[in-house]
């Protein structure tokens, strides 16, 4: 009995000493079971990076086709505001949406409502061909100076002339100086034509026309519209005026007076 519990005793000394062997086996187990944990995060962690990117990629489309409504929208809107405010111009203009009428009824229409309109537009035109005809003559005198300033300097520049190169240089002289003489008269007459043009084609005159020919109060934003439909026109007349003007010489046919341009006037335009 003795020994036996001698055994017994020995097997359980045994046993206590060799417990903390197998403790750290099993910390060493847990190490390797964490490391093979720690791989799958790893495989985790790159899963979700993937999953992010793939959401950031579908974020941004998102995001650009969100934008791109919000702009077709804004531009929707923006159209529709431009539409409602041409409305509203137009049924502001009554009458004054004759206007837009082609050039031809503008030279030879009869209405009594249209007549200060197409006055206007008339008067415009002359003084835009009388300003023109003004900026040439002007041109002239610069021209025509300029010569006889080189003439005098090149008569200023001769070191030894002879009696003949200084009667001849004079000559020239006297001549340019009455060149330079009939510019100047010229382009003070034309002046006085433009200035004399230029009468009843202001602001003023323009008011008065559109408020005569209006059945609609005539507001600040109907008179802009006005003279930029109006600007166009009178550009137009004067070209049929001056091509007239230009073919009277060599054709004795041509009418010279505006009145006498008749031509097909465009039809359906409310007067």
């Amino acid at each position: 009995m003795t020994s036996r519990k001698n055994l017994f005793a020995a097997l359980a000394a045994f046993a206590l000493l060799a417990s903390p062997a197998l403790a750290g086996n099993g910390h060493g187990g847990g190490h390797g079971n964490d490391g093979g944990n720690g791989n799958g995060g790893g495989n985790s962690s790159s899963s979700h990076g993937k999953s992010a990117s793939a959401g950031g990629h579908a974020s941004t489309k998102a995001g650009t086709k969100a934008a791109k409504q919000a702009s077709a929208k804004q531009q929707v809107a923006s159209l529709s505001k431009e539409e409602n405010k041409e409305k509203n111009l137009h049924a502001k203009l009554g009458r004054l949406n004759s206007l837009q009428r082609n050039v031809n009824a503008y030279m030879n229409s009869k209405s009594k409502n249209f007549a200060a309109v197409q006055a206007f537009v008339m008067a415009s035109a002359n003084a835009q061909l009388a300003q023109a005809t003004l900026d040439k003559a002007n041109a002239a005198v610069v021209d025509a100076q300029a010569k006889l300033d080189a003439l005098n300097a090149q008569l200023d520049a001769l070191s030894a002339p002879t009696p003949e190169q200084i009667a001849d240089l004079e000559a020239q002289i006297a001549d340019q100086q009455a060149a330079v003489t009939a510019a100047e008269e010229a382009a003070a007459e034309a002046q006085t034509a433009a200035d004399e043009a230029a009468v009843g084609t202001d602001d003023a005159s323009l008011d008065a026309a559109l408020a005569e020919m209006a059945n609609k109060p005539v507001d600040a934003e109907v008179t802009d519209w006005a003279k930029g439909v109006l600007g166009d026109k009178i550009d137009q007349v004067a070209d049929k005026l001056e091509a007239a003007q230009a073919a009277a010489p060599t054709d004795p046919a041509a009418p010279t007076d505006p009145d006498a341009l008749v031509e097909p006037t465009e039809t359906g335009a409310t007067e």
